[in-house]
C-alpha cells in the first residue's frame, strides 16, 4: 500500500493489521527519500538500545550520502564530541547494565 493513494479502507486495514501498519510506517517518510533503505535507523536504535546522541550519530551517517553530505558528517562528529565529553554521565543515565 502506498500512502499516496491509500483509500479509507486501506487506512482501516493498516490500523487493524499490525504487520500492514508496520509496513505503512516504514514506507512513510515526510520530506525527501534520504531514509529509504533496507535498514531503518530507528530499527537500529531500538535493537541496540541506544541513547539519543548515539541515535543521532547513526542517523546522520546513514543519510549523509542522500541528503546533506559533509554537513551531516559534521553533525555526526558534533554528537560524538558531545558523547566523549559527557561519556560517564550518558553511560550512567542510559546504560545501567
Amino acid at each position: 500500500m502506498s500512502i499516496d493513494n491509500a483509500s479509507p479502507n486501506d487506512w482501516y486495514v493498516a490500523y487493524r493489521n499490525p504487520a500492514t501498519l508496520k509496513d505503512y510506517i516504514k514506507d512513510k517518510q515526510v520530506g525527501g527519500d534520504h531514509y529509504k533503505s533496507d535498514i531503518q535507523s530507528w530499527d537500529v536504535f531500538l535493537d541496540w538500545g541506544l541513547d539519543p546522541w548515539a541515535c543521532n550519530v547513526i542517523k546522520y551517517i546513514q543519510r549523509h550520502r542522500k541528503k546533506a553530505g559533509k554537513q551531516d558528517l559534521e553533525k555526526a562528529k558534533h554528537y560524538l564530541e558531545f558523547m566523549l565529553e559527557n561519556y560517564d554521565t550518558i553511560g550512567a543515565k542510559y546504560y545501567k547494565d
